[in-house]
């Protein structure tokens, strides 16, 4: 079932975010044979990747976009002839957006997992904003904010924990920035936030690289 631009209606892109609520059959027939039977299909080992990995496609589809114009590099990352494009999944929830400028998002749910892992993803100046009584909430949008930044940047190896920095934020603020520190350049991008049914929403957007 989707769930169109009801998140940031004011921004210059397009966004589908799908619930699967489906069966994988029924998943199965809003998408073309050729999904169903593609390797990349074949290659996700559980049900709730499968499922995540055509309900992706079927947010694409739903947002007026034909599967034949998606295709992916090399390094799997997802494109299309004219703007940028970029997935997400998790078990509840497909993600897909479009803009025309470098994009990215990210899906995922609340969990305690975050915490344990925190170390690999937050930088240092970052610490002093992620406080312990909403530690799981703020960890999880910071997470997806740099997931979302890794997405658009397209650059494989890309360190979240010393490369991409995000400015302070709260809970209650629906923006944000980030800055990836990359060579001799700095690129910032705008951040949009959304918090949904336990689970964090993260769009970014490339504004300038300098």
């Amino acid at each position: 079932m989707p769930i169109i631009n009801d998140f940031f209606p004011s921004i210059p892109t397009k966004l589908a975010v799908w619930s699967i609520e489906e069966s994988m059959d029924e998943l199965r027939s809003y998408v073309p044979k050729s999904i169903v039977q593609s390797e990349e299909l074949s290659l996700r080992k559980t049900d709730g990747g499968k499922k995540g990995y055509i309900a992706a496609r079927i947010a694409v589809k739903s947002l007026g976009i034909s599967l034949t114009d998606l295709s992916f590099t090399k390094q799997g990352e997802p494109q299309l002839p004219n703007g940028f494009c970029s997935l997400s999944h998790c078990q509840d929830y497909a993600a897909a957006v479009v803009g025309q400028n470098p994009i990215g998002v990210d899906v995922e749910a609340h969990r305690e997992k975050i915490v344990r892992i925190a170390s690999k993803f937050v930088h240092v100046n970052e610490y002093p904003f992620i406080l312990p009584k909403d530690e799981i909430a703020l960890l999880t949008r910071l997470w997806t904010a740099k997931e979302a930044v890794y997405k658009a940047m397209h650059h494989p190896g890309l360190s979240l924990a010393t490369q991409i920095e995000v400015a302070p934020f709260s809970l209650t603020d629906a923006t944000g920035e980030a800055k990836v520190y990359l060579a001799d350049k700095t690129h910032r991008f705008s951040l949009q936030f959304s918090t949904f049914k336990a689970h964090q929403l993260s769009i970014a957007q490339l504004i300038t690289s300098k």
